[in-house]
């Protein structure tokens, strides 16, 4: 039998004391680029002593909120014995580890844990085979302590900033919205019957507003200094002051109004409405005007389930995912209807939506499976189909650094633009269950807010873009 202990306390990524500022890019890299290579992991958390500090932390871990804690007797006392240790969490199905951890000189650093699912061993002494053979390969990049607190590698797309906990708030959020003006995050958290906002550079959390009933899109209006919100609690796109959140108008919608796209240079708010909530086959996409705060203009769209859209300016037209169709629209807003209709072979389920109209590709996500494509915006053609995230629900094209990000249940999936027909996954790593997120250019912070979950309170993670 293998010598290793057992875990006689809480798992060793459940510590028990409170956060610290902690800030270690490269041991959050390392988290990060072994999650994405190793799918039967489904945690991970470096403890070490931070520095200046004598007690020891997580100072990386997949779960941001845990980072910063300060690591359990039980913890301590695997690092102390210096051998693995592992439980068997039967009614979860995983193998909870924790491991020594050493520099790349076998000079003894700190503690490395991780949660195995049970698919990804077959017994306990297996799991601690694996695990140890992960350890090593982290252990080898490691040239000392301090370089767990310095800056990860250029290449890494995505590095973890700020990890902002939502201990309040419980259910699920939708979309986010950048007001760069006035400093501020909004944030529609749907069930919880909020908009939350946060201070755009540090996300810092500032305020919970009430006045809406369940919030989906949300989109900022500089020149009006309001929210336009598609409300689908309330059947109608309400308008909100950001100066002090409250109410100055409201549009009344058919049932249920949900996705929707704004036309900054038309100041037109295009929002799907009816369907399914309506309990009617089709639904439509109402033009309100942000100016007159008052509908101009509807389009019949023969699906029950509108979700993403995107418009191109040159042609004047409109796409948009018709989810329970599996199709893709395409409307002529000179004419206000829906001119031509998509079918792409293997696209099941699509929500999110972004357009590259320079090069005339659109990019849509199914959800299950979780798929990336890439369509001919002039044609309907598909040109790439890529994996993908599961039930992915927001995606953002930055033509500056050619990348687009797709958030899902599963994580977020980075693709870069070799060129108009060719694309590659570059990376894909967990994020705690966020699959709504935006980016902000100016600041290249990329924002991704998660659900409260049975490991987790919800929270607010805020990325730097490199």
């Amino acid at each position: 039998m293998r010598a290793y202990l057992t875990f006689l306390a809480a798992g060793a990524l459940t510590p028990l004391l409170p956060a610290q500022t902690v800030q270690a890019h490269y041991a959050q890299y390392l988290i990060t680029s072994t999650m994405s290579a190793h799918p039967e992991l489904q945690k991970m958390g470096i403890h070490t002593a931070s520095q200046g500090n004598d007690r020891e932390t997580i100072i990386a871990c997949s779960v941001p909120s845990k980072i910063g804690k300060e690591s359990s007797p039980a913890d301590l006392e695997v690092e102390k014995a210096g051998k693995p240790a592992v439980k068997m969490v039967t009614d979860r199905s995983f193998y909870d580890l924790a491991l020594p951890l050493t520099d790349a000189s076998h000079h003894p650093i700190g503690m490395i844990v991780m949660e195995m699912r049970f698919n990804g061993a077959n017994t306990a002494d297996d799991a601690v085979t694996k695990a140890q053979q992960i350890t090593d390969a982290i252990e080898a990049k490691i040239p000392n302590r301090d370089a767990l607190f310095g800056a990860g590698p250029r290449s890494q797309p995505l590095v973890l900033w700020e990890s902002t906990p939502l201990p309040d708030i419980t259910g699920d959020f939708d979309h986010l919205a950048v007001d760069e003006g006035n400093n501020r995050l909004y944030i529609s958290a749907e069930v919880h019957n909020t908009i939350e906002v946060f201070d755009l550079k540090t996300g810092a959390h500032l305020q919970s507003a009430g006045g809406v009933k369940t919030p989906h899109t949300i989109i900022f209006v500089p020149e009006k200094q309001q929210l336009l919100v598609a409300d689908g609690g309330d059947n109608s796109c309400v308008f909100l002051d950001v100066r002090d959140m409250h109410s100055v108008a409201r549009v009344e919608l058919e049932a249920d109004p949900d996705a929707g796209v704004y036309d900054r240079g038309k100041h037109i708010f295009y929002v799907g409405n009816g369907g399914r909530g309506a309990k009617q086959p089709f639904s439509y996409i109402t033009a309100i005007s942000a100016d007159k705060a008052k509908q101009v203009g509807r389009i019949r769209v023969e699906a029950a389930n509108l979700e993403a859209m995107a418009i191109d300016q040159a042609k004047n037209l409109l796409y948009v995912n018709m989810r329970d169709k599996n199709q893709i629209g395409v409307v002529d807003l000179a004419k206000n209807q829906v001119v031509n209709v998509w079918s792409i072979p293997g696209m099941n389920l699509n929500t999110p939506m972004e357009l590259d109209e320079t090069n005339h590709r659109l990019f849509v996500a199914g959800r299950k499976p979780g798929k990336f494509f890439v369509i001919d915006s002039n044609s309907g053609k598909l040109v790439q189909t890529l994996d993908s995230v599961e039930t992915a629900d927001d995606m953002t094209f930055d033509p500056e650094s050619k990348r687009i990000y797709v958030t899902g249940s599963s994580g977020v999936a980075i693709y870069y633009q070799d060129s108009p027909d060719q694309y590659s996954l570059v990376e894909e790593f967990g994020t705690n269950g966020g699959k709504t997120s935006t980016y902000d250019a100016a600041l290249k912070r990329f924002y991704i807010v998660h659900p409260k979950t049975a490991e987790d309170m919800a929270g607010l993670q805020v990325y730097a873009v490199q």
